[in-house]
C-alpha cells in the first residue's frame, strides 16, 4: 500500500470505503472476458463478434483439414485461400475483443481514481 492509499484509507468512513473496495478491486482474467458481454449495446456487438469469431475459426480450420487432404494443385489453392482469409479473419477479431478488454481497463481504472478524487474532495 502506498502513501496515497494509505492517506485514503484514514480519511474514510466505513460506508464510504466499502464502496472504494467495492469499486476498487482489480478485475482478474475471466471476469473481464466474460464482462465483455454484459452491458447494452456493447455488450451485443462484442456477442455478436465473438459469434462471428467462432464461425470463421471452425470454418477456416475445416477449410485447412480439407486443403492438407488434397493432391490436387487446383483443388488445393480452392480450399486454401478461403482457410488462410478465415483464419486470419478470425485472428483480427479475437484482436478486437482483446482490444475492447484493455479499454475496460482503462475506464475502469479511471472510475477508480475519480471516486478517489472525490472522496478525498468531501473530506476537506
Amino acid at each position: 500500500m502506498d502513501k496515497l492509499d494509505r492517506i485514503i484509507s484514514e480519511t474514510l468512513d466505513d460506508e464510504e470505503r466499502e464502496i472504494l473496495e467495492k469499486i476498487g478491486h482489480d478485475q482478474g482474467f475471466w471476469e473481464q472476458v466474460f464482462g465483455l458481454f454484459r452491458g447494452g449495446m456493447q455488450g451485443w456487438m462484442n456477442r455478436g463478434i465473438f459469434l462471428l469469431h467462432v464461425v470463421c475459426a471452425v470454418s477456416g480450420i475445416y477449410a485447412a483439414w480439407k486443403f492438407f487432404n488434397i493432391s490436387d494443385v487446383l483443388e488445393a489453392i480452392r480450399w486454401g485461400l478461403p482457410a488462410a482469409v478465415l483464419l486470419l479473419a478470425a485472428l483480427i477479431l479475437r484482436l478486437t475483443l482483446l482490444r475492447t478488454m484493455q479499454t475496460n481497463n482503462v475506464l475502469h481504472a479511471v472510475k477508480q481514481l475519480e471516486m478517489k478524487v472525490a472522496l478525498l474532495v468531501t473530506k476537506r
